[in-house]
């Protein structure tokens, strides 16, 4: 079973926070982890899939979260959205709780910016133009000396902060506490359909994922989502499709077979049932 991999973010005495931009193999990010350290993550160039605590969602160029302590998260990417060399691009800062501390020390007029960080127990989404100006100067930090850099991130806590247009992201708050075992074996099954869900995945194979027999799994999952393994996947896999309905005006067909649909039939039933159209009316109303 995949465990939730502790990251230790890189430290020195000489900077308050860490800041990299860089470029890596769309299948070198690192596995599905968490840190005490607060993040603003940007993805430059790619798109796919990420997952924050027990939430998935997918990603595009250009989106911006900021992921609160200890939150557990990964970005998978797709590799049809990769560079010519498979490679993609992303930019984060990360900086522990106690930068907040020192920052509502310093100045009274932080006091209340940093109070609502250091209480933030659900990741946001930065949307319409507060992330076109965050992206701006996240962009902007390769070209920053050190001092413009801490100038840059009270920038951007500042305008997340007083923004309209953040989101939060997922069905409920982290608590903040150690990550139960449970938790972790549910973690690992939401990494395993975002990576596998193309493909026939049968409920002996997802069991043995986890180091549990089926109908123990069953039970499980069914316990921890309210709803059955299978009519979870379905639900994700329909997501999928919709995605690809929005951006793209590939053959219906070709998308319901990407998502993991081998019966076009069923693939089209469930898509009825789900948002009360066919694909092909979705696409219509919605797609570009």
């Amino acid at each position: 079973m995949n465990t939730i991999i502790y990251e230790q973010v890189p430290q020195n005495a000489e900077n308050s926070f860490f800041y990299r931009r860089c470029i890596s193999w769309y299948k070198a990010a690192i596995g599905y982890h968490q840190h005490p350290e607060l993040e603003i993550g940007c993805v430059i160039k790619g798109s796919g899939q990420r997952i924050t605590d027990d939430f998935i969602e997918h990603f595009e160029d250009g989106d911006i979260i900021i992921i609160p302590s200890n939150v557990p998260h990964c970005w998978i990417y797709n590799k049809l959205s990769s560079q010519a060399e498979e490679t993609v691009e992303e930019a984060f800062i990360q900086f522990p709780p106690c930068f907040l501390e020192r920052l509502a020390r310093f100045a009274n007029e932080f006091q209340e910016i940093a109070s609502f960080y250091s209480g933030l127990k659900q990741c946001l989404s930065v949307q319409g133009e507060t992330l076109k100006e965050v992206r701006r100067i996240l962009l902007d930090f390769e070209n920053y000396n050190e001092q413009q850099r801490l100038l840059g991130l009270l920038q951007i806590l500042t305008l997340a902060f007083y923004s309209k247009e953040t989101k939060a992201i997922g069905t409920k708050t982290f608590d903040g506490t150690t990550t139960h075992k449970n938790r972790q074996r549910l973690q690992a099954v939401y990494k395993y359909i975002v990576e596998n869900h193309r493909r026939k995945i049968t409920l002996d194979e997802i069991a043995g994922h986890i180091a549990m027999n089926k109908n123990a799994f069953c039970a499980f999952f069914k316990k921890s989502t309210n709803e059955p393994f299978i009519t979870y996947l379905n639900r994700f896999r329909l997501q999928m499709t919709v995605n690809m309905l929005n951006r793209t005006e590939r053959n219906i067909s070709e998308i319901a077979y990407e998502a993991g649909f081998s019966d076009i039939p069923y693939f089209n039933r469930c898509f009825k049932k789900e948002f009360g159209i066919s694909p092909a009316e979705y696409r219509k109303k919605y797609g570009k």
